[in-house]
């Protein structure tokens, strides 16, 4: 399994956000990383598909920088995110990694399909299109 990796800039934008939702996280979150609902604390933590407890995720995290634990980050649920350097095909789903805050594209040991690679057009003709996330979970 291929982990999808960041854009040079490092930043995870909602282009369109659907349902999203704002807590403190409990550990250290870096834009782009799933999330889960603490059952303990209510705050956001890393996500991943190892087990079933592990992979029950809210959303990706979006913002600029790592999110210091004790602070908020915002997780989009639904909508379309930038930022990822996709070199998936487009509709191909994306999915919660083995790997903890990390996206993958292939199952994690529980499956868990984060979204799908979408095309977004280009401001100039003849430009191949670009790759965005829809996010659904």
């Amino acid at each position: 399994m291929a982990l999808i990796p960041l854009d040079v800039a490092s930043k995870i934008s909602a282009v369109e956000s659907i349902e999203q939702m704002t807590l403190q996280v409990a550990e250290d979150i870096v834009p782009g990383a799933p999330v889960r609902v603490d059952p303990a604390t209510g705050k956001f933590t890393n996500s991943n598909g190892t087990d079933a407890a592990e992979a029950r995720t809210y959303g990706i995290a979006v913002g600029s920088h790592t999110i210091q634990a004790g602070l908020a980050v915002t997780a989009v649920r639904r909508g379309v995110l930038s930022g990822f350097a996709f070199s998936q095909a487009y509709d191909a789903p994306i999915y919660v990694s083995d790997t903890d805050g990390r996206l993958g594209d292939a199952s994690g040991t529980v499956s868990v399909v984060a979204g799908r690679v979408i095309p977004v057009p280009s401001e100039l003709l003849g430009i191949a299109f670009g790759k965005l996330l829809l996010v659904n979970l």
